[in-house]
């Protein structure tokens, strides 16, 4: 295995790269797969943005970029340098964050609590990329950009939908408990108020289908989404409508009604809802929703898993606890969802075996990309911010809950609370460590906030990070490694 850092230029797409491409045939056998190293990409999104309260504060100015890698996929019908990335919902800062860069003020927001959007035009989009050498130069050519939209041909958004309030904590539910919104307020650099939108999407995990079309998780509702190879959103898969009645506000907590058929201030998503994953779902911890999906070779089974424990019965019990849940579903003939057919649980390290991280919380270690390896191998990323860990997972004998008690919210302690599993009649899934950027690299080449896995071929694969438009870092980079794993 070789990893290392070599100078970087961007070029255009110019008629002898897309001449270069075009002799592949669309085969892996005529190009080598790129040179083991480092690519990044840096494009300005925009001119630069202030932010600006109305207490007079005004920031300095910041720049964005695009940001490429928050998940990967390497389509095997592809040339071996050729692969897809996909953004998020765009730029955004917590109020909580206001007092880091760029905003720098800890009380910017004053009393208001949410995201704060400086590009809310801004639509997730697919890219396309390939990576070569040209003059003894790595360099990344980004050959096509698919934006998502609706039914209608719209840009689709990354704005936050607007979804039912929860209780605070389930096991407290009396009149003067308190509800929390399941949702996220947004805001433009100025804190004038956003609307909800329900069509916007967090794409995160993404796959590709043999037709062309992707897959990818998504972490509001949070949900699964069918998208046509142009970018059309076919299909979004949210938590079934359970019936349940928040009792401390006797209102609905259906993410399910809410997106399919809209709320009093809000339009529907204009595009199909289809409420077939676990109800139970709908108590993801915000900004923890579905980050990780991969499809098997057949194109007929999905993988997929929550970034997180789920929020059951509170967050505290988020934030304490290792068991993830992790999820299989058929797909039918022409790449629509079927049903889910499987529910697992994927325990997650301790977060002092993440080294170069130096954390003590363990809701800091979280799932972020899956990925099928040539020979049929499940391999999950499983990460903090410095280190990045990728397992291979076998649940060959992990015990399947779905539908059990485990899926009941009235099941308390929850899953999320349970510390000895097999007292509890569960086999977690199996899981061997492949590759560790903390051990296998230097500090110097170590990827920072690793979001995105795709393999290249039997012996190459690539690591893509989430600049976060600009916050972590100005480019987006992509680490390709000559490893093997998931033999």
């Amino acid at each position: 295995m070789r990893l290392c850092l070599v100078p970087f230029r961007l070029i255009a797409v110019s008629a002898a790269a897309a001449m270069s491409l075009a002799a592949c045939g669309g085969g892996s056998d005529a190009v080598s797969p790129p040179a083991a190293g480092t690519y990044s990409i840096a494009t300005k999104l925009g001119q630069p943005v202030v932010f600006k309260n109305g207490s007079g504060y005004q920031s300095q100015p910041f720049q964005m970029y695009v940001g490429y890698g928050s998940e990967a996929f390497h389509d095997p019908k592809d040339p071996p340098n050729v692969l897809f990335t996909a953004s998020d919902r765009g730029p955004n800062i917590d109020c909580e964050d206001a007092g880091d860069y760029p905003i720098s003020n800890p009380d910017f927001c004053g009393k208001l609590k949410g995201k704060i959007f400086p590009d809310p035009g801004f639509d997730p989009s697919i890219y396309q990329f390939q990576l070569q050498q040209s003059g003894g130069q790595n360099v990344a050519v980004l050959l096509k950009t698919i934006p998502l939209v609706d039914k209608n041909g719209q840009p689709i958004s990354g704005l936050s939908n607007d979804l039912p309030d929860r209780p605070k904590d389930l096991t407290k539910v009396g009149p003067k408990d308190k509800s929390d919104s399941n949702t996220e307020n947004a805001y433009n650099v100025d804190l004038q108020p956003l609307p909800f939108n329900q069509n916007g999407l967090d794409p995160e995990g993404m796959t590709r289908l043999h037709d062309g079309s992707f897959w990818f998780g998504e972490e509001y509702a949070p949900s699964l989404v069918h998208v046509s190879a142009t970018g059309q959103v076919l299909e979004r898969v949210v938590p079934a409508d359970s019936g349940v009645v928040n009792p401390i506000t006797g209102e609905s907590m259906s993410v399910c009604d809410a997106l399919k058929n809209g709320t009093a201030h809000t339009k529907a998503a204009n595009y199909p809802i289809n409420c077939a994953l676990p109800a139970i779902l709908d108590l993801r911890k915000l900004n923890r929703g579905i980050e990780n999906i991969a499809v098997s070779p057949d194109g007929k089974t999905l993988y997929f898993a929550l970034q997180s424990p789920l929020a059951n019965p509170s967050k505290d019990a988020y934030k304490a606890s290792r068991n993830v849940r992790m999820f299989t579903a058929s797909l039918n003939s022409d790449g629509s969802f079927g049903k889910v057919t499987g529910e697992y649980v994927y325990v997650l390290d301790t977060p002092d075996t993440f080294a170069p991280d130096v954390s003590s919380k363990q809701n800091d270690v979280k799932l972020s990309e899956m990925s099928v390896s040539p020979a049929g191998k499940l391999i999950q990323l499983e990460r903090i911010s410095k280190d990045t860990k990728l397992y291979e997972v076998n649940w060959s004998q992990a015990t399947n809950i779905l539908g059990s008690k485990w899926d009941d919210r009235a099941t308390q302690p929850s899953l999320e609370q349970q510390t000895d599993l097999a007292a509890a009649g569960i086999t977690p899934v199996t899981k061997s460590l492949a590759y560790n950027t903390g051990t296998e690299n230097s500090a110097a080449t170590s990827p920072g906030k690793v979001e995105g896995l795709a393999f290249l071929d039997a012996s190459h694969f690539v690591l893509t990070s989430d600049n976060d438009f600009g916050l972590v870092s100005d480019p987006s980079y992509f680490y390709v490694v000559d490893k093997t794993i998931g033999q």
